[in-house]
């Protein structure tokens, strides 16, 4: 039934025309996407260097990433995270992840006060402490460092405050301090104290990925059309 169909004139008159205007629409609708894109990430980047005020929050669930904020409250210092296996100039350390309590909502805050060295294959002789009291700390809106497989649990043992961790999630680390914690994470300002190494960079393309994409996209687009102008005026040329 089908071999009987291509074989017809009908189909063989009409169907490659209608296969490239099919294809020519989906490159052309992925072009637009990867522009879309583009857009999306210079809107990113364009947060991330502004210099825009850091404002108090209202709706932690209404933030984007690297929204500039500030929160009043107090770090919860006697039960803190280390996140293993983050390297910095070649070499290996912990992003130290603080607990924060907010006085506006119930969930802990997690705060990312930067980057610290290790001498050792597990080092944990690291000075995390901090003053207590009531404070207001300021940073950007982030998330914890992922990847894309982990070899094992997030949490190796259980024991002594600080733990060190593997790439946790929010939730894993929600368990091992007995308390919910907010979908955010704060990206502690460089120029805040009670911090480490902070030098933080967003971990995402440019846009000119996705321009690139587009363009290639479009080629192809451009590509099609041409044979569809061809294959026309072969078939004028013959008729």
């Amino acid at each position: 039934m089908i071999e009987d169909l291509i074989k017809t004139p009908q189909f063989r008159r009409f169907f490659p025309p209608a296969a490239g205007l099919v294809f020519v629409g989906i490159f052309v609708s992925l072009a637009f996407w990867q522009l879309d894109r583009a857009g999306e990430k210079k809107a990113l980047l364009d947060r991330f260097e502004g210099d825009a005020p850091y404002a108090r929050v209202s709706n932690y669930e209404a933030l984007g990433e690297f929204d500039r904020i500030q929160v009043d409250g107090e770090f919860q210092y006697d039960r803190q995270v280390l996140i293993d296996n983050i390297v910095q100039n070649g070499r290996p350390g912990y992003f130290v992840i603080t607990p924060f309590k907010p006085n506006t909502v119930d969930p802990l805050l997690l705060v990312n006060r930067g980057w610290v060295p290790k001498s050792g294959p597990r080092d944990t002789d690291i000075d995390t402490a901090l003053d207590g009291g009531y404070r207001t700390i300021r940073g950007l809106v982030g998330h914890l460092p992922q990847v894309a497989i982990r070899p094992g649990e997030a949490f190796a043992e259980a024991g002594d405050w600080p733990r060190v961790a593997v790439y946790p999630r929010s939730n894993e680390i929600a368990a091992a301090l007995g308390s919910p914690v907010l979908p955010i994470l704060l990206l502690l300002a460089p120029e805040e104290k009670d911090g480490f190494a902070r030098r933080w960079q967003p971990n995402l393309s440019g846009p000119a990925t996705h321009y690139g994409y587009a363009v290639q996209w479009f080629a192809m687009a451009a590509t099609v059309i041409a044979l569809l102008f061809w294959h026309l005026r072969k078939r004028v040329a013959r008729d």
